[in-house]
């Protein structure tokens, strides 16, 4: 048996550097294993993303889409995160990271003609936001 050895070595030209200070607070709010297609909630997140707490809300109120309630939910949660743990105001909230990913498939089984069956696939996504004081 042939063994193959990799050694990695750190470039003494390289240096990570990383400026804590400069980045800003950022209240997160995870929603895990929503029953729903990714690329259904990323139409909505899109809408919002980048928006001020307030103007997004009211967008997703109005939306017609069934992704913007757990949208809303999540934002909410957001921002619930934001006042109690940062004590940031609401009021000076915008959405700094909107972003799905998709979680696990559920797989099921249709019956068809002739005996065989059919795979179906139930998406399923987590929806991630987080929101930053202006």
């Amino acid at each position: 048996r042939a063994t193959l050895q990799v050694v990695a070595a750190a470039s003494p030209e390289v240096e990570a550097t990383s400026d804590v200070g400069d980045d800003p607070l950022e209240a997160v709010s995870k929603l895990n294993s929503v029953r729903m297609s990714a690329s259904k909630v990323r139409r909505v997140l899109d809408q919002v993303r980048g928006r001020s707490y307030e103007e997004a809300l009211m967008i997703l109120e109005f939306m017609p889409y069934r992704s913007c309630d757990e949208v809303l939910k999540c934002l909410y949660s957001a921002s619930a995160n934001a006042k109690n743990n940062l004590d940031m105001d609401k009021s000076k909230l915008y959405i700094s990271h909107a972003s799905c990913d998709e979680g696990p498939t559920l797989k099921r089984f249709r019956p068809r003609a002739q005996g065989r069956g059919f795979p179906i696939r139930k998406r399923t996504c987590n929806i991630t936001i987080k929101v930053a004081e202006n």
